[in-house]
C-alpha cells in the first residue's frame, strides 16, 4: 500500500506538511484504527493551524466547520448517533480531507462546498453566485413584520441574493406577498430553487432588476441587504469573503454607492406608510450619519441571537419610513456643498 498512499498524498493537498499527516491517517484508515472523531480533530487542528477566518458560520469555531465537511460526507442520519465512533475507510477518510482542503487551501466557504447555508432555522440553496446567508437583521424579522402599517401587504427584498430574507418573512407570515429582486441573473436562479424548495411559487416572485429599474409595485415594506463594504475595507477582508461575489460586498470608496440610490428612491416605491429597511455595516452606518444628518433614521444596534443587544453601541440596521426618506438629489446636493466649502476655504 505505500505506492498508493504516496501517490494519494501528492494529490491531496499543496502543503508538505498536511500531506505528511493526511498520509499518516489514512495509513490508521487502512489498518482500522481511525473513527470520524479522529478525523474531525485533524481537521480542526489544521484549519487552525492555517488561520482559516471562521466566517461566521454557526458558532464561530472552526471546530463546526469540521464536524459540518465531516457530515456532509458521511450524514448522521446514515451512521446513527454513534457516528463519531465510527471507524473510517480510507476513501471515506480522502474524501472527507479533499472538503478540508477546499476549506484551508482555497478559502472556500463551508456553505459553498456543501451547497447548503441554514438562516432563521431554515435551509437554502447557495453557491458561488450568491452571498451566504448572515445577515444582521434575522433576529429582528418578526418584531419588523409587526411595525409595518399593513395595506396590500407586499415586501420587496431588494439585492435579494439567495433570497433568504424575503423568503424567511414569507415563511413567518402567511399573508404577505415577496419579490426578489437582484441585478444578477445567477443570483435570481439561486432563489428560484429555494422558493420551490420553501414551496412558495403563488407568493414569492423574482424580478432581475439594476436596484428599481424594473420594479412596478408599491410596497409596505422594502427590505435590503445590500453591497455597502467600502473599496477599502474591502482590500482587507479574509480570502473567505473574496470567494463571495465581490458585487454584492463592495459599493464604492464609502460603501454609498448602492445604498445611495435606494434611500433617495424608496420613497417612490413605498405606500404611504411604508418603511424601508436596510442592513448597512457599521462602518456605512457612521458615514450615513453625517451625509444624511437630517433624515430621522431609526439605528438599530446588533441583536445576539439569545436577545441580547450588543454592548458596545454599534449601530448596522436603519429603519426609516418612507414619507422621512430623501429625495433624489439630496445625498448629490449635500454632498456638492461640502465640496464647495472645502474648495472655497481649504
Amino acid at each position: 500500500m505505500g505506492l498508493l498512499f504516496m501517490n494519494i498524498e501528492w494529490k491531496l493537498s499543496h502543503n508538505d506538511k498536511r500531506k505528511q499527516a493526511y498520509a499518516q491517517f489514512l495509513k490508521l484508515c487502512d489498518a482500522g484504527q481511525a473513527t470520524v472523531s479522529d478525523i474531525i480533530a485533524m481537521g480542526h487542528k489544521w484549519m487552525r493551524r492555517a488561520s482559516l477566518h471562521h466566517h461566521f458560520f454557526k458558532d464561530c469555531s472552526l471546530l463546526s466547520t469540521a464536524e459540518c465537511l465531516t457530515y456532509h460526507v458521511l450524514p448522521v442520519s446514515k451512521l446513527g448517533e454513534n457516528i463519531r465512533s465510527h471507524r473510517l475507510a480510507v476513501q471515506e477518510a480522502i474524501d472527507i480531507i479533499r472538503l478540508f482542503e477546499r476549506r484551508i487551501h482555497e478559502r472556500v466557504p463551508v456553505a459553498y462546498i456543501t451547497n447548503e447555508a441554514e438562516y432563521c432555522g431554515n435551509k437554502f440553496f447557495v453557491n458561488q453566485h450568491v452571498l451566504v446567508p448572515r445577515s444582521i437583521m434575522s433576529t429582528r424579522f418578526s418584531d419588523f413584520l409587526d411595525q409595518v402599517t399593513w395595506e396590500n401587504h407586499r415586501v420587496l427584498d431588494l439585492c435579494t441574493g439567495s433570497g433568504c430574507i424575503g423568503i424567511t418573512l414569507a415563511l413567518l407570515n402567511n399573508d404577505i406577498r415577496v419579490d426578489l429582486a437582484d441585478i444578477s441573473a445567477d443570483a435570481l436562479a439561486v432563489a428560484e430553487i429555494n422558493v420551490k424548495k420553501h414551496r412558495l411559487q403563488g407568493r414569492v416572485n423574482c424580478i432581475h432588476s439594476n436596484v428599481f429599474e424594473n420594479i412596478h409595485e408599491k410596497y409596505d415594506l422594502i427590505i435590503t441587504n445590500p453591497p455597502y463594504v467600502p473599496s477599502r475595507e474591502y482590500k482587507k477582508v479574509p480570502l473567505e469573503f473574496k470567494n463571495e461575489p465581490k458585487i454584492a460586498l463592495e459599493s464604492g470608496k464609502e460603501g454609498l454607492d448602492i445604498l445611495n440610490i435606494i434611500l433617495t428612491q424608496a420613497k417612490q416605491r413605498l405606500n404611504k406608510n411604508g418603511i424601508l429597511i436596510a442592513e448597512v455595516g457599521f462602518t456605512t452606518a457612521k458615514v450615513l450619519k453625517k451625509v444624511y444628518p437630517m433624515v430621522p433614521f431609526q439605528w438599530l444596534k446588533y441583536r445576539r441571537p439569545n436577545g441580547k443587544e450588543s454592548l458596545f453601541g454599534m449601530h448596522g440596521v436603519l429603519l426609516c419610513q418612507g414619507a422621512d426618506l430623501p429625495k433624489p438629489g439630496d445625498y448629490k446636493t449635500t454632498r456638492g456643498l461640502f465640496a464647495w466649502l472645502r474648495a472655497l476655504f481649504g
